[in-house]
Parts: structure tokens; sequence; C-alpha cells
């Protein structure tokens, strides 16, 4: 009879050590568990492309989740306020003409109909669906927040005062961190 406070008495120790042992598992899952976060990637300058991701940004902003958007290359004239030449260097005043200025002059990636697609567009959605210039003001009100790619700005020649929206300079590596914390990550190009 001696036998049995024993056996009784052992099986709490184990369960203590199984439970622990979960515990300790359940903590080091809680790092690799998303977050309610939206990570966009913007590498387009296209229209169409834009106004998806503003779309997408918006919607989940709305639903309660923190939203990054990282623009980059392309993607940034989205949100510049508009066309700076001073101060540039000549590949990168060639660079910014050639690159539409901000959000008004994004054309669509698709059915530019020579110039007047976008035109078009905006016609089209009149009534139907804000337009992309007021998609960003909304974000900026909703709190979405903005990384743009510091590689990005050297290559394409931007200054870190050529935003529309209040922005974050940072490069991949915060992106990464964001992306991979996020519980859905959109890269659009």
């Amino acid at each position: 009879m001696n036998a049995i406070p024993n056996v009784i008495h052992a099986a709490p120790t184990d369960m203590e050590s199984r439970i622990r042992a979960l515990e300790d598992e359940l903590a080091g899952m809680r790092d690799r568990v998303p977050e309610n976060k939206v990570s966009i990637i913007l590498l387009s300058g296209d229209f169409d492309k834009a106004m998806a991701a503003f779309f997408m940004a918006n919607g989940a902003a709305a639903m309660g989740m923190e939203v990054t958007m990282f623009f980059t290359f392309w993607g940034c004239t989205v949100i510049k306020k508009g066309r700076k030449l001073k101060g540039k260097k000549f590949l990168h005043k060639m660079v910014n003409l050639m690159l539409p200025g901000s959000s008004k002059d994004l054309a669509p990636s698709r059915m530019s109909f020579g110039g007047i697609g976008r035109k078009l567009f905006n016609y089209m959605m009149k009534g139907a669906m804000s337009p992309l210039e007021e998609q960003i003001d909304l974000a900026v009100e909703l709190g979405i927040k903005f990384q743009v790619c510091s590689p990005s700005l050297a290559i394409m020649g931007f200054d870190v005062d050529e935003w529309a929206v209040p922005v974050d300079i940072c490069g991949v590596a915060a992106m990464y961190d964001t992306a991979l914390h996020a519980r859905t990550a959109y890269f659009i190009s």
C-alpha cells in the first residue's frame, strides 16, 4: 500500500514539468505569431496599382488593423508632393523629369490611350469611388504609416522633404521587420 501514495505524488511533479515545458513552448511561439498588421510594399508608380494599394490599406485600417506602406523606386512618385529639380545632380534631374511629379500625374498601367487614360478613369470613377488624392488623405487620417526606401532616394535623386505625407525614411531591414510581423503582406509591382 505504500507504493500508491508515491505514484500519486509523482504524477503532479511530472504534470508540473509538462505544463512548464508547454508554457515555454507557447512563449517561444508568441514571437512568431503575426500581429494584427498589414504591410503593403509598392514598387509601381502606375495609377491603377496605387489605387489598389490605397484601397487595401484604407480598408484594413478601417477594420482596425495597423497598416504600413513601404514605397520604393517608382512607387515613391505616388506620395511625392510635386516635381523638385533645384539642387539635384544632372542625372537626378533627368530621372525626375521622366517620372510623374506626384499622384496627380500617374498614368494607368494599361489603357493609357495616348495620355488621356487617367482622365478617362477619373471620369468613370466619379461618384463611384474616391480619387487617389482623397485616398491618400484618408490614409493619413487613418494613421497609416508610410515608409520610403532610403536606397531609392539615393538612386532616384529624391530628397527627404519631397513627400506629401509624413514618412519614415528607412531601408529594407525596416520593411522586412514590418512585413514579417504582419498578418498579411502585399507586394505590388
